[in-house]
Parts: C-alpha cells; sequence; structure tokens
C-alpha cells in the first residue's frame, strides 16, 4: 500500500475534528442544523488552516439526509454521493493554476441544471483572488442570481484582492491563525497514533515556525519522523527547516548588540554556506532583540530593529539576501557613530574579504561592493546646527520648488539600482534607496525616512549622500533629510504660509533668522489667486487635512 502523508490522512472529515476554529464552526455548524445557510460563503484566512478541508465537509453537510448532532452521518445515500471523488454535483476549481477562465464560463452555463445526484450543487473555488477580471464578472453574475439548488464556497488567502462586488455578495467567515495550545495538542495527537518519537522542545519549535498553519506543521512533522532515525530533536527540526538553535540566535544577537562586525559576518557566511535560511535566522533574532527591548527599555535597541525590519522585507523578495543582511550589519555597527577610523578602515577590509563575486545571467563576472560608509569626515562644524540647517533647506526647497523636476527625480531615482554593487558609492546608494524624495527644486531636494534614527544619521553625512548622487545619476543638489512625521508638519505649514501669502525668500545656511532683512535672497509673492494651486502643484490636495484654529 503506497504511503499517504500524515496531512492528507489527518484530514478533518467533520467539524468536531477541526482545530482552532470554533467561530466558523460554530457559525456553519449552527445554519446547516437551522436550514439558514448561504448560497454563497467566503472563507478567508492564512494557507493552512482549515478552510479547503472545511469547505468540502460543508457540502458533504449540506447533501446528508441524516445530520446527527450536526455530523454527516456517513451512511446515508448523499452522504456516499458525496464522499466519492467522481461525484459529479461536487466541483472543485484551483483558480491559482489556471485562472478558471475556461472553468467560470462552464459554471455559468451549467449552473441552472438541477444536480444528478445530491441535492445541491456545491462550487468550492480555490485561491478565489487568483481569477481573472473576466471570470470575476462571470462569477458575480452566477453570484447574483443563483438557483437555489447551487451553493458556493470561495476560499482565498488574499482577501484584500477579491473585487467587493464578490465581498458583497457572499457570507465572509475568517479562518484565524491557529493558536499554539490547540496546534501543540493536534502535533502530540498524531505522534502518538504514528508512534513517533519527539521530544516536547522539537514540538514547540515546529509549533513556532508553522505560524499558525497546520498543515504545514503536520507536513514538518511527516518530513522529520522521516529524517530521523531515533527520537526527533529540536536540532533536528532546526536542520529540515533551515533554522539554528536558540543559543545560536542568542550568540549572533549579542554580537549585533556588541557591533562585532567581524564575527557577524562570519557567521552569516557560514550559515549561507551550509544551506540555512537567512531570513528565518533573521526573523528569530528580530524576536530575540524584540524581547530584550521590552525588558531593557533601551532605544538604541529599538533602532537596530528598525534597520533589521526593513532589511527582512527585502530580503524575503530578493537573490542578494545574505548581502542585504551583511549590509544591515554595517548599518547596525555605524549607527550611533561610536567606532573610529581604524575600525572603519579594517571593516571595509572584512566586508570585502567576506563578500564573494556574483556571476549575472549572463555568467559575466561583475565583482561584488564593499558596503562601507564613506571615510571622509567631512567637517561637522557645517551641521553644528543641525536644525537650523534643516529649516533653511527646507524653507529654500520651498523657494522653487516644482513637481515636475519632483517627478524627474523620482523617475531617476530608480536608476540608484544600477550602483548598489558599486565599489565607492554602493553604500551610500542602499541608503539612499530607503529614502523617498517628497519635495524638490533645481537646487534642493528634501528626503524622507520612516524612521527618525535614519533621519538623525543621514543628516550627519549630506556631503557623502550629495557626492553619490552627483557621481551616479548626475544629481547636483542640497540634500536634507526629514522624517514622515515632520514631513505631515511641514506640508501643512507650507500650505498655510500659502494661504496667508507669506513670501518664501533665500537665506544663507549659517544664519538663523528666516526674514533678516539684510540677506541677499530671491523673494517669491504669490497672489490669492496662485495661492492654492500652487499647494496643489507640489501637493495632493485631496489627501491634506489643515484643521482650522479653534
Amino acid at each position: 500500500m503506497n504511503y499517504q502523508a500524515l496531512y492528507r490522512k489527518y484530514r478533518p472529515q467533520n467539524l468536531n475534528e477541526v482545530y482552532g476554529q470554533q467561530v466558523a464552526v460554530n457559525i456553519l455548524k449552527n445554519a446547516i442544523l437551522k436550514k439558514h445557510f448561504s448560497h454563497a460563503y467566503l472563507f478567508t484566512g492564512s494557507r493552512g488552516n482549515g478552510k479547503t478541508s472545511v469547505a468540502k465537509i460543508v457540502a458533504r453537510m449540506v447533501n446528508c439526509e441524516n445530520l446527527i448532532d450536526g455530523m454527516p452521518c456517513g451512511e446515508c445515500e448523499g452522504c456516499k454521493n458525496s464522499a466519492s471523488n467522481s461525484c459529479v454535483d461536487i466541483l472543485e476549481i484551483d483558480a491559482a493554476s489556471n485562472n478558471g477562465v475556461d472553468e467560470i464560463r462552464e459554471l455559468k452555463s451549467k449552473v441552472n441544471l438541477i444536480p444528478s445526484l445530491l441535492k445541491y450543487k456545491v462550487y468550492i473555488i480555490d485561491e478565489v483572488h487568483m481569477l481573472t477580471d473576466s471570470a470575476f464578472n462571470a462569477l458575480l453574475k452566477t453570484l447574483e442570481e443563483p438557483p437555489e439548488h447551487a451553493i458556493f464556497i470561495l476560499a482565498t488567502t488574499e482577501l484584500h484582492k477579491v473585487p467587493t462586488t464578490i465581498i458583497s455578495r457572499c457570507q465572509t467567515i475568517e479562518f484565524k491563525k491557529i493558536n499554539n495550545a490547540d496546534m501543540l495538542a493536534r502535533l502530540k495527537e498524531i505522534s502518538q497514533k504514528e508512534n513517533i518519537k519527539i521530544t516536547d522542545q522539537a514540538l514547540m519549535e515546529i509549533v513556532n515556525v508553522s505560524d499558525g498553519g497546520l498543515r504545514d506543521a503536520i507536513g514538518m512533522l511527516d518530513m522529520a519522523s522521516s529524517y530521523s532515525n531515533d527520537t526527533i530533536t529540536d536540532e533536528d527540526i532546526y536542520v529540515i527547516n533551515g533554522n539554528v538553535s536558540i543559543s545560536e540566535i542568542e550568540n549572533l544577537t549579542n554580537l549585533i548588540l556588541k557591533r562585532d562586525l567581524n564575527s557577524c559576518i562570519k557567521l552569516i557566511n557560514e550559515y549561507s554556506d551550509s544551506g540555512k535560511d537567512l531570513v528565518k535566522i533573521l526573523e528569530k533574532i528580530i524576536y530575540d532583540l524584540k524581547d530584550k527591548m521590552l525588558e531593557e527599555k533601551d532605544k538604541n535597541i529599538c533602532s537596530i530593529l528598525e534597520i533589521l525590519i526593513d532589511t527582512i522585507n527585502k530580503m524575503k523578495f530578493s537573490v542578494i539576501s545574505k548581502v542585504l543582511f551583511e549590509v544591515a550589519i554595517f548599518k547596525i555597527c555605524y549607527l550611533d557613530g561610536k567606532k573610529d577610523e581604524n575600525e572603519l578602515q579594517n571593516d571595509q577590509k572584512v566586508i570585502a574579504d567576506k563578500i564573494p563575486v556574483e556571476k549575472n545571467k549572463d555568467e559575466k563576472s561583475i565583482q561584488t561592493v564593499e558596503k562601507t560608509i564613506d571615510t571622509d569626515t567631512h567637517d561637522v562644524k557645517e551641521i553644528n546646527d543641525n536644525s537650523t540647517l534643516k529649516n533653511a533647506r527646507v524653507n529654500n526647497t520651498f523657494v522653487d520648488a516644482n513637481k515636475q523636476i519632483l517627478v524627474e527625480i523620482k523617475n531617476k531615482w530608480q536608476k540608484l539600482n544600477d550602483y548598489t554593487f558599486d565599489r565607492e558609492y554602493g553604500a551610500s546608494v542602499c541608503e539612499l534607496l530607503d529614502a523617498v524624495p517628497l519635495a524638490a527644486s533645481n537646487t534642493h531636494l528634501i528626503l524622507g525616512f520612516s524612521y527618525e534614527s535614519f533621519v538623525e544619521k543621514g543628516n550627519m553625512y549630506l556631503k557623502k549622500y550629495e557626492d553619490a548622487l552627483r557621481k551616479t545619476i548626475n544629481l547636483d543638489v542640497k540634500l536634507i533629510f526629514v522624517s514622515s512625521t515632520e514631513w505631515q508638519k511641514i506640508k501643512k505649514e507650507y500650505i498655510e504660509n500659502l494661504k496667508n501669502n507669506v513670501k518664501y525668500s533665500y537665506i544663507e545656511e549659517q544664519k538663523t533668522a528666516l526674514d533678516n532683512d539684510e540677506e541677499k535672497s530671491k523673494s517669491v509673492s504669490l497672489g490669492d489667486n496662485d495661492m492654492l494651486n500652487k499647494a496643489n502643484e507640489l501637493f495632493d490636495m485631496s489627501k491634506i487635512e489643515i484643521k482650522e484654529n479653534m
């Protein structure tokens, strides 16, 4: 007899066997018992938490002639026919495989035909968000006027991609991530029935990495039983899952907190070379640091987390995840500016030695960049009054701010991706790609960062970033960085100034007064009729709310 995968063997056959979805189960069970069930359901939730299994159970329940305590009896003709894989009255459509265009058209043409064997025809459409627009339109027509003998059960992992016209015609039931206690209980039950020897630590590790998906957890248990010839340990799960032990995570976390770049890069390379999943490793580090931050109330850890969270989001969709991880570590090492120039030069060599040579699709060799911070330690006195400089450059940007210039810069911005491996400017370019151009003139540019720590660092090294833009995409402007919170205030103030006909004039950066009469400046005067046009030219006014003074 062929081996049957555990997740298929232990797929629930009735609602009582469904783990961790009590709310959904109660809704469906009561609706069917009271004969108040909908003609269309939309099951939504993350993968592996029972949507398709429950859909199949519901298909059998509505066609059972003799429900027992809300469960299919398994003996009547309806149960026997609905349990058959060849039943023509229960149709499953996998929208992820073929977008469902032909299937939905066939469904539309045949939906009015009465069932052949069962009381109800049940249409189960899995991953319904993958349907094409034409398929959705065809389905919508059917949902608007369904025959009494038809029931639709749609399932999706991405509800936001389902048209609201479809959602409004269905009863939506959310399938939540299964909690750890329910998953652990189910895994223990299966382990005992299958005589699988496994430690509690290993079971808990499976639960943790499965992220609320019971199907994934059972699949990992199955894989672990094949991998291990003896009792399954947490170390076995680490190997299978491409992760590392808790002690190794703690070690790497401590090295990051110590800013030990050399040791961190060495470990990252070792893990990468041995086939470990760097995204999963970084995920565990983030959770470890989160716990430390809450315990120690250390704002420096918060800044580190901001960098790592931004990095992990990029790593998930990148073919150079190791490089991104290494760049993040480098940024962290210089987050507080505690390293001196000798340490910087040594760390540059570490990066150059550790990052391997990559090849592009044409097999032409390209040398990976030294992810370094520019060693040009410009005169810090130039920006000794950061707030004064920021105010001046923001002001000067608005003197000749122009939306078309901003659009051109945003188009140029994408070309920075061509320089991420540049030996001299690669590190600066990687950091600039995290910034968003917000307002621009021919001479000035305001850039936005989501995190305050990035803003502070950016404004400490303005010359470095200006040089990088000039040498890479030929953009010669004076920069200033602001946070998203600051930007909202700046926009509001700009629009209020326009409403009050306040003139914007160039000011010298070393000056502190905005209205110094002795300044040689270029004034911009806006008439009342031009005021809102100017604001709307730079910003989308429909998205800006200005509250009048009370």
